[in-house]
């Protein structure tokens, strides 16, 4: 695969409104016509293109749903089901080693996370599977890029969610690796230097005190906290 069949961060679509659904319309109709058999090129960059968009929709379904509106919560709900699909398949196909594969991860990382803390009305029970996949992919995502605000905020909520259910020794360990992290960024992802301490503390604390499966009285939800850092 060349070096621009995929650069997430430099060529992410900006479009939106009606822009942004012809976009999609388009990039699932390439999908379609796009030849199979032997993973080539245009294929990948189809699914790349379509994964792009839809994550950006999402985004910005987030960012401005009102809970009321049940036919606009589907249809995120559906772009964030889509976009899983598309984004996996991508990732899956991705040479070992390609220089895309870290970003994409990160990407299906946060789609699988935001899909387990669904925040919007009827959501329904959190699947520890899209949890599972959250963790590990944003973990292997980050070891090879850069990780951003946003990233980090993903990852110190994903690991603190895993714990509290699994209480895995390793898990606790590297949620206070990336909470610290966290505390580098002046907002700490939006949860702010003070709120972010007194998390913190608290994890300490349950991992002294608290039997597992135990909940914090912090339950942060990320999508639109994150929403504001794309």
């Amino acid at each position: 695969m060349n070096d621009n069949a995929i650069n997430y961060r430099a060529s992410r679509p900006l479009l939106d409104g009606a822009a942004l659904d012809t976009a999609i319309d388009e990039a699932r109709a390439a999908l379609l016509r796009a030849p199979g058999g032997g993973e080539p090129s245009q294929l990948t960059e189809a699914r790349a293109l379509l994964a792009t968009l839809l994550d950006r929709r999402v985004a910005l379904a987030a960012a401005r749903l009102d809970d009321r509106d049940a036919v606009a919560i589907a249809a995120a709900r559906a772009d964030r089901d889509e976009a899983i699909g598309v984004t996996g398949a991508l990732l899956y196909w991705l040479p070992a080693g390609d220089a895309a594969w870290p970003e994409v991860a990160l990407t299906l990382g946060r789609l699988s996370y935001d899909r387990y803390t669904d925040p919007w009305s009827g959501a329904a029970p959190p699947d520890p599977d899209d949890l599972d996949a959250a963790c590990d992919l944003l973990l292997r995502g980050a070891r090879y890029a850069d990780a951003d605000e946003r990233t980090t905020l993903y990852l110190f909520l994903a690991l603190r969610d895993r714990q509290h259910l699994m209480a895995c020794p390793s898990d606790a360990r590297a949620l206070m690796t990336w909470g610290e992290r966290l505390m580098r960024f002046p907002d700490a992802g939006g949860l702010g230097q003070s709120g972010l301490h007194h998390m913190l503390e608290l994890e300490l604390l349950n991992r002294a005190e608290v039997p597992a499966g135990s909940w914090s009285t912090w339950d942060v939800r990320p999508a639109r906290l994150a929403a504001t850092l794309v």
